[in-house]
């Protein structure tokens, strides 16, 4: 689909609902500020994640690439669009394993995870993976920590898999179809690269960045500490992005309806100058998710797990204990 087909579907097909005062009362936090300098590649020569080896399970006849390390209750990360397993800022991963045991893993055909022959290319597909892959490491009911897309999928696996999710953990991402909040103009149109299936991962990454160039810089010193680190190639991208694509405009791939329903502990957090995911998607989500906790990372942009890596990380890790 042409990325003005693209944007003119999520235009006609989207509400764009401001929340209202009362809906707007996440719980409070702190001025945020970015951890740029916390963490140098000094601290990093007995990284946990950036020295785990990468094994390889087959799931459906896919032979799926991950890592684990740490030790704790697990977690599963599902990633946001244009991210490779490599992708994932050390300074986030380190400060999880601290706690907790973390799982990471590249889908079809995204970094070291080959393309299958049937494309993976839907949000019930990849929540289909990803649950094949937590009873393939039989991890039993880990807690899913869904960004921007992966938090489409970890919402899709908490309804379509309910035995193999025991916590949500909901970052920058949204319900989809109507009930998604578009970003202002401006930051749609500065955002088209996210639906160019010409434009590859180094074009889209930064963009979750905007507005905190130091804090881009920062995530690719610390990332580019991983010995031969292997990005998402255009295939797997584009693949991810036909997947984001469905969730925004197909009504019958969202499950808003089901989430009331929903009876695991959720934590949904957000940014408030998240251009991708506006803050306003992660207040409809708590509305709808019973019992949920939100919190909103004031001044923070849609990278803020890596704006931000040891705030976020210890927020997951009180939420997990």
């Amino acid at each position: 689909m042409p990325v003005s087909a693209v944007v003119a579907a999520l235009a006609t097909s989207m509400l764009l609902v401001a929340p209202t005062a009362a809906d707007a009362a996440p719980t409070a936090r702190p001025p945020a500020h970015t951890d740029i300098e916390s963490t140098t590649a000094d601290h990093f020569d007995r990284s946990p994640s950036l020295t785990a080896p990468t094994h390889v399970v087959t799931v459906a006849g896919l032979p799926i690439a991950y890592r684990s390390f740490g030790h704790g209750p697990t977690l599963l990360l599902t990633p946001c669009l244009g991210l490779s397993m490599d992708d994932w800022d050390p300074a986030l991963l380190d400060r999880l394993a601290m706690t907790n045991h973390v799982v990471i893993f590249d889908s079809d055909g995204v970094g070291r995870t080959p393309a299958g022959s049937s494309a993976i290319s839907t949000v019930p597909q990849l929540s289909d993976q990803a649950s094949a892959l937590i009873q393939a490491l039989h991890l039993g009911r880990p807690t899913v920590v869904g960004f921007s897309l992966g938090g489409f999928v970890a919402q899709r696996m908490a309804v379509d898999h309910p035995d193999d999710v025991g916590a949500l953990v909901l970052m920058g991402t949204g319900p989809g179809g109507t009930q998604q909040v578009l970003p202002d103009p401006p930051s749609l149109v500065r955002g088209l690269p996210a639906f160019d299936p010409l434009a590859p991962a180094d074009q889209v990454i930064p963009l979750y960045f905007s507005g905190h160039p130091d804090a881009l810089s920062a995530w690719r010193r610390r990332t580019g500490l991983r010995l031969n680190r292997i990005g998402t190639n255009l295939t797997g991208l584009n693949r991810q992005r036909a997947a984001m694509t469905d969730w925004l405009i197909n009504p019958t791939t969202n499950v808003i309806s089901s989430l009331p329903a929903l009876q695991l502990p959720t934590l949904i957090l957000g940014a408030e100058n998240d251009e991708q995911e506006p803050a306003a998607n992660s207040i409809v989500l708590h509305r709808y998710i019973n019992g949920s906790e939100l919190l909103i990372y004031p001044g923070l942009g849609h990278a803020f797990p890596f704006e931000a890596p040891e705030r976020v990380a210890e927020d997951i890790a009180r939420f997990t204990r």
